[in-house]
């Protein structure tokens, strides 16, 4: 059984609920799309480690109610699927800057959809607080309807598990 197969969690709090957590994995995308569903997949299997210094969500879009819970946190990690010619082939966990411009063209048309980039500046904007953040892209095969994940995609689910795990050792030692 993979990281990626554990039982399934319901995540988030109400706003006024929320704790504040040093980590924040953001995983993203749509379940009922295949290869889509392995960043909401990659948060699930973080949530299971149950590690009170974590915060893990699993969610379908990135939207501008998740900024309360950036702006709680240290450092961000976005975890989301990548296809298409614009994607390399291998995993890809990329730092987000201010004034980044590596998300435009992932620009989406939907006026309820942000990007990481954007909720970070409304983090900065609303709250004065924006944590250091990275984008962590999952290569796929096919978002295409459907469920199940392809063995590229969870390959990928369980390679970013394990570099999410070295990534909380290695700034959790620093502190």
């Amino acid at each position: 059984m993979t990281d990626l197969t554990l039982t399934r969690r319901v995540l988030g709090l109400a706003p006024e609920s929320i704790r504040k957590s040093r980590f924040l994995i953001i995983g993203y995308g749509n379940e009922l799309r295949k290869d889509d569903a392995v960043g909401p997949l990659v948060a699930e299997a973080v949530a299971n480690w149950q590690m009170p210094s974590i915060r893990s969500l699993s969610v379908l879009h990135l939207t501008e109610n998740l900024v309360h819970d950036i702006a709680g946190t240290d450092y961000a990690i976005f975890v989301t699927a990548c296809s298409g010619s614009s994607c390399a082939r291998t995993l890809q966990i990329d730092p987000i800057e201010q004034g980044s411009r590596m998300f435009e063209a992932l620009a989406v048309k939907d006026i309820h959809t942000c990007n990481p980039r954007t909720l970070l500046d409304l983090s900065q904007q609303r709250y004065g607080r924006e944590p250091q953040a990275w984008f962590l892209q999952v290569p796929v095969e096919s978002v295409a309807e459907g469920e199940g994940l392809s063995s590229t995609a969870q390959q990928g689910g369980d390679h970013a598990v394990r570099i999410i795990g070295q990534f909380l050792k290695t700034y959790q030692s620093l502190t």
